[in-house]
């Protein structure tokens, strides 16, 4: 789409202001495993820096799973009991979600014991090694309540981690002293530089963010569903008014993040089985609070202002801002009705997906009364047929997506639970 308005530094920067709204220990946990991940890989020589940089990134999302099997025991607890949820999941996000899905298998197998990897085949089981290390590492020497022996690393060799990864791990710290980076924080400059010399491919940009969004979104296969829907409509009507190819890279963008602060809604708010409580609404509306919190300094204007402004309403009775139609862009008045669109044609835990007639019906009565766009609602009422169309043919790839998961991580579960007997 000609010159980038996302590049590979900010799709790092807002995984991890991402994963610091869910959780700070969560981020925190990642970001140094990863670091300790990347200095064991870059001592060994065995990568460039593009596979250091996919690594880096595998390493701060590890435990990415926990965003599906729950975190508020504590990394430590989720670290030390029942591993297998939380690989299982971070492994099959990775697999069917990223564009690292050829080196998922790093994930799944960093919590398996040493001594049970001849049971096991895997082109990774080096690199794994060094991930699994890594973990354990900084849940030694940072995290309280490990429960690790002080003599951990001498008896448990070769048994819960490898002999070797260990050496890698004296050796890498012996040349580049990374402890000590990570007590003075300079490590987070040196990732920064890490993610500035290399450049993803637009497509890879949009594979992080969308595994990063999904993932977040698969608490709810509602959520799921109404991102995918938003992004697509929004794109749709987009093209369909002919906005320029910038303009529709910062429409794909806003609309993939602008429920990215669902991250911290209860799940009991995002899959009411009822209408919203007052206070609970209180709650869901904070979403798009959080969201300008997560982007706002790292995405361009344009973007951020794509996110947070769609549920804006022309009349300036809309919410965060009250902001009025002076005050919305095209790019904004888009979203905004792809929004309203996507949660009338989609189902949720207390209603049906509406008939085509009376989605329109609505859409042109919002646009009467002067809540939403009326030549953006034209455009969605008059070209209803062929939106609609393009757009389940990609909710029928995501949701078979979503359905390989859920069915495989029942099997993968299954299987890794013979290895605690």
């Amino acid at each position: 789409m000609g010159q980038e308005l996302v590049n590979t530094r900010d799709v790092y920067n807002v995984m991890r202001r991402a994963l610091g709204f869910m959780d700070g220990t969560v981020l925190q946990h990642g970001e140094i495993t990863g670091y300790i991940f990347y200095n064991m890989l870059k001592y060994e020589g065995i990568c460039n820096n593009m596979e250091l940089a996919e690594y880096t990134l595998i390493g701060m999302l590890h435990d990415l799973g926990m965003i599906k099997t729950g975190y508020k025991d504590g990394v430590v607890k989720c670290e030390t009991t029942n591993v297998w949820a939380h690989s299982v999941y971070g492994y099959l996000f990775l697999k069917y979600l990223s564009p690292v899905g050829d080196k998922a298998e790093v994930v799944l197998y960093h919590h398996l014991p040493h001594y049970l990897h001849a049971k096991i085949k895997s082109n990774y089981l080096k690199v794994t090694e060094y991930l699994t290390l890594a973990d354990k590492m900084d849940v030694f020497m940072r995290l309280e309540g490990h429960g690790m022996e002080k003599d951990y690393f001498v008896k448990s060799a070769n048994i819960n981690f490898s002999a070797k990864a260990l050496e890698v791990f004296n050796a890498a710290q012996a040349q580049f002293h990374f402890l000590e980076k990570l007590k003075t924080d300079e490590y987070q400059q040196e990732m920064l530089e890490l993610f500035d010399s290399v450049s993803f491919s637009e497509k890879q940009k949009k594979g992080f963010l969308e595994m990063l969004v999904y993932a977040i979104d698969f608490r709810s296969q509602q959520t799921v569903i109404h991102t995918m829907s938003t992004k697509m409509f929004a794109l749709e009507i987009g093209r369909l008014m002919r906005m320029p190819a910038m303009d529709l890279q910062a429409l794909y963008y806003g609309a993939l993040l602008h429920d990215i602060g669902k991250i911290v809604i209860p799940l009991s708010i995002l899959e009411a089985p009822r209408r919203l409580t007052d206070e609970e609404m209180r709650i869901m509306k904070a979403h798009v609070i959080i969201t300008d919190r997560i982007l706002r300094g790292i995405l361009d204007d344009r973007i951020v202002d794509v996110a947070v402004r769609h549920h804006e309403k022309l009349d300036g009775t809309g919410y965060p801002l009250g902001l009025k139609a002076e005050d919305l862009s095209v790019l904004e008045r888009i979203t905004a009705v792809a929004d309203i669109l996507s949660a009338l044609y989609g189902k949720r835990s207390y209603k049906d997906s509406f008939p085509p007639e009376k989605i329109k019906g609505i859409l042109q009565s919002d646009a009467d009364n002067g809540k939403i766009c009326g030549q953006v609602v034209q455009v969605a009422i008059s070209n209803f047929e062929s939106i609609i169309h393009n757009y389940e043919k990609e909710r029928d790839e995501t949701m078979d997506r979503y359905m390989e998961i859920s069915n495989q991580y029942d099997s993968i579960y299954e299987r890794f639970k013979e290895f605690d007997t």
